[in-house]
């Protein structure tokens, strides 16, 4: 395979899985129509990061040590997993005050956002899972480093930008108009959601 196609691959599979609904979408979507757009995109930001730190992991190949070390793993996933349900709790604790967690609506620090859609993604060591068998699946023994490195600079450039597009298209006005029409409701199933995730996570925990 040539590296065009080995990195077409890596573009195409790491975007179709950035753009399958996961917690971070959910949470991007709730900051962004209840927050301000820095916040937003801030919340954006983080998540990507994220992504990026653990498909740089999957390239130093760090899935196989935490495989030989489960307890490790396994740590991380419940870890993963208890964040997750805290964030669902505190959307239905919190319904209808713009996504915060205390305080009035649209007040939410951009680092608070950018801190949230970090942990989002850190708290799912599936995903370094997810992009260890993307590579082990393109990537022959003896691929050079600069193609590896190319493989993390194109999610680096993917996933900002679709997280980048989610928070700009529901901080637009007309999305926050809607959300604040049903903002209880939508916080409650968006709860609802971070809860069914954490919960899977943790029912997915190796015994």
């Amino acid at each position: 395979m040539s590296v065009v196609l080995m990195l077409a691959g890596v573009w195409a599979v790491n975007l179709l899985g950035a753009m399958t609904p996961g917690p971070a979408f959910v949470m991007i979507t709730r900051i962004s129509a209840g927050q301000s757009r820095p916040a937003a995109l801030a919340a954006a930001a983080g998540a990507a990061l994220g992504v990026l730190v653990w498909a740089t992991a999957a390239t130093l190949g760090i899935q196989v040590l935490l495989a030989r070390a489960m307890a490790v793993y396994v740590g991380l996933q419940i870890a993963g997993a208890l964040y997750l349900l805290w964030l669902g709790v505190k959307a239905w604790r919190h319904a209808g005050q713009g996504g915060l967690p205390r305080g009035p609506a649209r007040t939410m620090r951009p680092r608070d956002a950018f801190r949230t859609g970090l942990l989002t993604n850190l708290s799912n060591p599936k995903v370094m899972v997810f992009f260890g068998s993307i590579f082990v699946a393109l990537f022959p023994s003896g691929t050079p480093l600069w193609v590896r490195l190319a493989a993390l600079g194109i999610v680096a450039v993917n996933e900002p930008l679709w997280y980048g597009s989610v928070a700009l298209v529901f901080s637009s006005a007309p999305v926050q108009a809607a959300y604040r029409r049903a903002q209880r409701w939508i916080d409650r199933a968006a709860g609802t959601v971070m809860l069914a995730f954490g919960l899977h996570l943790l029912a997915s925990v190796r015994r």
